[in-house]
């Protein structure tokens, strides 16, 4: 589908001079979440990213790229080289936002469409390349080309924008990009859609987006496919999911077509199937070197272990870009060129590092070796998506968080710095992946819209099938109490039974915990409840540990009661979100915030854990 004004179809002047081109593809985060391994996760990013770069690089010499920068400290953007190179370090992490802003000196509008058709040609090269593998995969009739063809064609959501920049002044560039953004949201309002087919009754449906009409699965296909063997044999075996075209290509164009593509007579791009080997999620989970392709028990080989999703983005980025923040004389050109480069520096430089820092793990013997911490799944300018330990969740985020305000410090045409936040997401290694990743992405929003940017939040799926959440501002010291517990426990000069111990004796003041709760609070003085809070977490560190550890604790623990009062109070300046008193919002923070580290420790062998007695509600 392509979407764009009936104003720039019609539009003569758009043949000539200079324009802006706004281009954005989709969908995005629903294509990406529908993920039953981590291999599903990491193509449909890369997927994505493979496109966008596909309609970049066919812009014409005359067009500069304004957003994402092509390159950084860390060089050319690999994806956007005009000749692929297979050696190129990150050549295979997905790093292209699925929008994009180029200047166009010329005819624009042929331009806006040599990119779409080039997008849309790529898309069925790939489904095609995967329908010719249709024998191995074992999609058993021809007949189910028209579905799987159909389905292909309706996937992609194109829009894109042409604007006129008449003159070269700073003035009239700002104008221009401002109005070039007003009139692709308003196009994009637009749901163009093809009806489906009701001749083909009601099937069943793909199990992993619940949308699409299912060409393959069940169990007897997953038997078919394990006795088959092979290597696309071995990518189906493992779960009797119903899939429809999409998730087929998902699983196996990295096989089918990534493998194989020739850049201009140089050699392939990859040359083995080896060379796409994904880390299991018990593997992460338990930092191991088993791949996914490796683990031939499914999604069991890493114990009793939990896993993390985090979703981190830049606050309000749509608004640094668009030079909302910058003073208002600021050449706008100069702005998009630094800011992209600074955007590129984080995601091209720093967070593959950040993600993917090498620790003690176990290889496939169970003998020490250095593994990878997590696996970064997208990279993309603020937006970042990636698997970790549950313990080390945190802990990366407030890297990620640090680094991105780093590389965005010295932008000189900012009136404020930008900042970021990050939504975690903490489950068994068993719970579905799809879901994991979706509540990431409700946890990134929760930060952003409840606890109040910038911020982290942490959603905890517990094995029960209860949910519950904490968060905090990165400056209200809820993250720094976090990591010094986490410190105290991990060394352990705190037993594991801390957090649970600190909930049984706080939870007896919890008195809000529905709307429908007709009890008052006790004690309603601020101070009187923060003095309640200490003597119980300070007993409790000094009985389960040492009076050193209970010092160790005093500081942190006043610095972030303080924080949420503060922003407790900075929340009811804007407008109050909740009903919930001071006293609840003291009592709830500590609570959540010793669930949270409990849960999250249950990866460390030497971590004692139970299920914690107290059920928080969820809290900003």
């Amino acid at each position: 589908m392509d979407r764009m004004s009936e104003a720039d179809t019609s539009s003569e002047p758009a043949r000539g001079g200079a324009h802006l081109l706004k281009f954005q593809i989709g969908p995005v985060q629903d294509f990406i979440a529908a993920a039953r391994s981590t291999r599903d996760l990491w193509s449909g990013s890369y997927l994505l990213s493979w496109l966008v770069a596909a309609g970049i690089r066919k812009l014409p010499a005359t067009a500069t790229l304004i957003y994402p920068a092509r390159d950084s400290e860390a060089g050319v953007q690999p994806l956007l080289k005009p000749k692929l190179n297979p050696d190129d370090d990150g050549i295979l992490i997905p790093n292209l936002p699925n929008i994009f802003i180029a200047r166009i000196e010329g005819d624009a509008v042929e331009a806006a469409k040599g990119v779409k058709e080039m997008i849309q040609k790529e898309w069925q090269a790939i489904a095609d390349a995967v329908w010719e593998k249709r024998a191995e995969i074992g999609i058993p009739m021809d007949q189910k080309k028209d579905r799987f063809q159909a389905q292909v064609a309706r996937h992609l959501s194109i829009a894109w924008q042409i604007t006129p920049v008449d003159g070269d002044s700073p003035e009239t560039y700002r104008e221009a990009y401002r109005q070039n953004g007003w009139r692709l949201d308003a196009v994009r309002q637009t749901r163009d859609f093809a009806a489906w087919d009701s001749s083909t009754g009601m099937p069943e449906k793909d199990s992993l987006t619940g949308k699409e009409e299912a060409l393959v699965g069940g169990k007897d296909f997953q038997s078919a496919r394990e006795k088959a063997g092979g290597e696309y044999g071995s990518l189906f075996k493992k779960h009797a999911d119903h899939l429809g075209a999409l998730a087929i290509i998902k699983r196996c164009w990295h096989l089918a077509y990534l493998r194989d593509i020739v850049t201009e007579g140089k050699p392939k791009l990859q040359t083995s199937s080896g060379d796409f080997r994904i880390r299991s999620i018990p593997a992460i989970a338990a930092r191991k070197k088993t791949h996914d392709d490796d683990d031939e028990t499914g999604e069991t080989g890493g114990g009793d272990k939990y896993i993390a999703a985090i979703a981190f983005d830049g606050d309000s980025i749509g608004a640094w870009v668009n030079g909302d923040k910058s003073p208002s004389k600021t050449d706008l050109r100069s702005h998009h060129s630094k800011f992209s480069r600074d955007l590129s520096n984080f995601a091209l430089g720093k967070v593959r590092e950040i993600v993917e820092e090498m620790v003690d793990g176990t290889d496939e013997n169970k003998k020490p070796c250095k593994v990878p911490l997590g696996q970064l799944i997208y990279a993309g300018g603020d937006d970042v998506v990636a698997l970790v330990p549950a313990d080390a969740a945190l802990e990366v985020c407030k890297q990620l968080q640090e680094t991105f305000c780093e590389c965005t410090r010295d932008t000189p045409t900012l009136d404020e710095q930008p900042d970021a936040s990050a939504g975690i997401a903490i489950a068994h290694i068993h719970a579905p992946l799809q879901d994991l990743i979706r509540e990431a992405q409700r946890a990134e929003k929760r930060a952003k819209n409840i606890v109040g940017r910038p911020a982290f939040s942490v959603t905890l799926m517990k094995r029960s099938g209860e949910i519950s959440h904490w968060g905090s501002k990165w400056s209200s010291g809820g993250w720094e109490l976090y990591q010094k517990v986490d410190e105290l426990l991990s060394r352990g000069d705190l037993g594991g039974r801390f957090p649970h111990r600190v909930c049984q004796l706080l939870e007896r003041h919890l008195t809000t915990r529905t709307g429908i709760s007709k009890q008052t609070d006790a004690i309603t003085d601020d101070s009187t409840i923060k003095e309640l809070i200490s003597l119980e977490f300070l007993f409790t560190a000094e009985r389960q540990g040492s009076k050193q550890a209970a010092k160790d604790l005093e500081k942190p623990l006043e610095t972030y009661l303080n924080g949420v009062l503060a922003a407790r109070d900075e929340g009811e300046k804007k407008g109050p979100q909740s009903k919930v008193t001071s006293t609840q919002e003291l009592l709830e923070s500590v609570l959540c915030l010793c669930a949270t580290v409990a849960f999250a420790n249950r990866n460390r062998e030497s971590t004692s854990s139970s299920p914690a007695t107290a059920k928080p509600q969820s809290v900003a």
